[in-house]
């Protein structure tokens, strides 16, 4: 609880910066370039160092995946139904398909599935959510973000030109050798400031009185990252035939509100950011009544 609590601090110290005048305009802009550059790609070279492959536990790599796939499918479909501009469509994407499975996950795992399960929550979010943002995350600013079409050559210049996924190429070539204990202890500080300075920046920019025409597609965000997501990743372990543990906290990773980076890449490649964190910042409130009820559905199973 502590960390939520936190959480919505920050929200809310974000959303009151906004409205002091020795904050500059550009203020977001400025934290949301110090995170891709600095605090996210020290996180990821952090959180992958020493991370141990099991195919046993596949499947925490396989529903995070499959629910990325399934979340572009709905959103294009959607988006040409309700006739989407391409930086709404490319925004919404990254809402739906992005989930906050580290910071907000983390906790929210510990709080109701118990500490000694979130070996799994990390496994769901390292070699899901994580590369997920480096990988996906780069293609959705790179197609969505442009009046035109790209080339696929431009497209795979800017995944390997975008720092975090620089850093994941190298996190996971040097997986197994251990950091030494002075660069451990500054990608640890670097890494510390990534969540403060993401939400504070969401939070500046959250706007929660929102023009007519944002409604649907928060909305929409919403109900297809927090409710139909858990949905299809509890149908899709039913079918496998898992349960216990694995199942209680994919199912719960699943039902996270979006990522807080997804707002941060929004905002990056020119998409409608301004969708994107309301989503988040709603999310965040919502999932204060989502996530019990998930927790009561998976445990009554």
């Amino acid at each position: 609880m502590d960390n939520f609590v936190y959480l919505l601090l920050l929200l809310f110290l974000g959303k009151l910066s906004s409205k002091l005048p020795v904050f500059p305009e550009n203020t977001p802009q400025v934290l949301n370039q110090y995170v891709i550059w600095i605090s996210f790609p020290a996180t990821v070279l952090l959180k992958l160092n020493g991370i141990v492959f099991d195919t046993r536990l596949l499947v925490l790599i396989l529903v995070p995946w499959t629910l990325v796939f399934l979340s572009v499918g709905a959103v294009i479909l959607i988006s040409k139904t309700l006739g989407w501009e391409r930086p709404l469509t490319g925004a919404v994407m990254l809402s739906v398909a992005l989930g906050n499975t580290s910071f907000f996950g983390f906790p929210a795992v510990a709080a109701f599935l118990g500490e000694q399960n979130l070996k799994y929550a990390i496994l769901y979010d390292q070699l899901g959510s994580f590369l997920a943002v480096a990988t996906f995350g780069t293609i959705v600013m790179s197609v969505y973000g442009n009046s035109q079409q790209v080339s696929l050559k431009t497209i795979l210049l800017r995944i390997i030109s975008f720092p975090p996924f620089t850093a994941l190429v190298l996190g996971l070539l040097l997986a197994r050798v251990p950091i030494p204990a002075t660069p451990l202890f500054m990608l640890e500080g670097i890494s510390a400031t990534l969540i403060p300075l993401v939400i504070f920046s969401v939070g500046a920019q959250l706007k929660f009185r929102q023009p007519l025409s944002n409604v649907t597609p928060i909305l929409i965000t919403m109900g297809l990252k927090m409710i139909v997501s858990p949905i299809i990743a509890l149908g899709l372990l039913m079918i496998l035939k898992m349960s216990g543990p694995v199942l209680q906290v994919t199912v719960f990773e699943a039902a996270m509100p979006s990522m807080v980076m997804a707002g941060i890449l929004a905002a990056a490649g020119n998409l409608r950011a301004d969708v994107a964190n309301a989503a988040i910042g709603y999310g965040i409130l919502f999932s204060f009544v989502t996530l019990p009820c998930f927790y009561w559905l998976i445990q009554s199973m």
